[in-house]
């Protein structure tokens, strides 16, 4: 027989930890290993042999620190779920009070009647490559506000020396940090196995390259091969917002961009590039421009067809090749 729950819900804050359970007021605990100790019993202590089943917002590396943790005690599961979730929820409640120990309870409500998903941690070799994917990509983003303040110095007659050196200087030190972590990337997962496997299925897909699909999995994660169509789709902020009501209500519709923006951000030049060399893409492409649909909104469909297909590629743990055979 399957054990009974209990729930607690905990509001992650960068310096404390705000914990609420049944008939109990919520407390604070410092947000370190002691505090989170001491949070531990005090709930064990009401908790019985019960599974004790966490819920928290998702707050960056403050919370998936804090879940990793819980992790490691017996009989324990994490939930970590989206703060727009969480405000809505609240807002159902016509709460009009804000604070720490509001937000736990909230939580802990929201935990008790919607029963979210058990969250698992992403593998190690997946999160050293979401990390340098992530570090790679800001070091690129800052080199190119460099070379945009370079050409704009350009224009400057009176520019000292000293400016035009330091900022060589700054450019060549970013550009040997760039360096050192896209082969980092590279290493990772020419000897990470399963990383090299999905490397090489993503890359038989027209469109993706080796950049795009190392960002692809770094981006998506674990969500590639665990979401449905729909979720993933939703995940990636490319699921259709549509509002339509009555007679009355005839918007526009769009895409709900409230997803991954890295993971978005990263389909868009895969899927112009497989309009003219993927056959799937390019006859998808050219049907919807034939139905007279916008140029952008028939990309963003390529776009959400493409990550589709990768998920199917990765799951089947076939090359593209294959399936269009």
């Amino acid at each position: 027989m399957s054990k009974s729950t209990f729930y607690v819900g905990v509001d992650v804050g960068q310096e404390e930890l705000w914990a609420s359970i049944d008939d109990k007021k919520a407390r604070p605990f410092p947000n370190n290993k002691k505090g989170i100790k001491q949070m531990w019993n005090w709930i064990k202590k009401y908790a019985n042999d019960y599974l004790i089943h966490f819920c928290m917002e998702a707050t960056g590396v403050y919370s998936y620190r804090l879940a990793e943790i819980l992790l490691t005690y017996s009989d324990t599961t994490v939930s970590i779920v989206n703060p727009a979730q969480i405000a809505a929820f609240s807002k159902a409640q016509l709460r009009r009070t804000k604070t720490d120990s509001v937000d736990a309870q909230v939580i802990l409500d929201f935990v008790k009647s919607q029963k979210p998903p058990v969250w698992m941690p992403e593998p190690a070799s997946l999160r050293k490559l979401y990390h340098l994917v992530t570090m790679a990509d800001a070091l690129k983003e800052e080199l190119r506000q460099w070379k945009n303040r370079q050409h704009s110095h350009q224009y400057v007659e009176d520019l000292p020396k000293e400016v035009i050196k330091s900022q060589k200087a700054v450019m060549r030190n970013i550009n040997n940090q760039l360096i050192k972590i896209e082969q980092a990337i590279k290493e990772l997962c020419l000897s990470d196995k399963k990383l090299k496997r999905q490397m090489d299925l993503l890359c038989s897909i027209p469109g993706l390259a080796e950049l795009s699909a190392t960002r692809l999995l770094a981006y998506g994660k674990t969500a590639l091969t665990t979401h449905s169509k729909k979720e993933l789709t939703a995940h990636a902020g490319l699921a259709p917002s549509h509002k339509h009501s009555g007679i009355s209500v005839r918007g526009r519709s769009f895409i709900c961009k409230k997803g991954n923006k890295k993971l978005r951000k990263t389909l868009f030049m895969p899927a112009l590039v497989a309009t003219i060399h993927n056959p799937i893409i390019k006859d998808f492409y050219q049907n919807l421009l034939k139905k007279g649909k916008p140029k952008k909104l028939a990309v963003i469909a390529c776009m959400r067809k493409i990550l589709i297909m990768a998920q199917t590629i990765l799951i089947k743990k076939t090359p593209f090749k294959t399936i269009i055979h």
